[in-house]
């Protein structure tokens, strides 16, 4: 285990693996164990595994609880154990698709930035991308 000086002139550790640096022994051991060894003590009866109790309280909260507290207000009445579940449904199902693809004749919408990217990065049919380059050459 190195230890380096880090920009702010306080010290940090160098993860022997990955190169990256952390601040704390104890932060250093637990990246190991988690990121590297896989370790995840935390077990739902689902199988799902989780590093710390936090993301395993979250995990049960929102796809095991019964209670549903948050409805959709845009007449779906769908529930929802948590803000944040809601909230994103609401964006996927009932926001204006505001992300549409450049590509000419594919026309697929998209209500963020990151599944447009993601879907972009798929291959379009050759003809589309000849269509495109014809476009642009005008």
């Amino acid at each position: 285990m190195k230890t380096i000086k880090l920009e702010d002139q306080t010290e940090g550790l160098k993860c022997h693996i990955c190169n990256q640096i952390i601040k704390h022994i104890y932060s250093l051991e637990r990246h190991i164990k988690v990121v590297h060894e896989g370790h995840r003590p935390f077990v739902c009866h689902c199988s799902k595994a989780f590093a710390t109790r936090e993301q395993f309280t979250r995990h049960t909260n929102s796809k095991h609880s019964l209670a549903k507290p948050y409805i959709c207000e845009m007449g779906c009445n769908k529930a929802f154990a948590s803000y944040s579940a809601r909230s994103y449904h609401h964006k996927i199902l009932h926001e204006k698709l505001k992300y549409r693809c450049p590509w000419l004749g594919c026309g697929k919408e998209y209500s963020s930035s990151f599944h447009l990217s993601k879907h972009l990065k798929k291959p379009h049919d050759l003809l589309l991308q000849v269509i495109n380059t014809i476009q642009f050459l005008d």
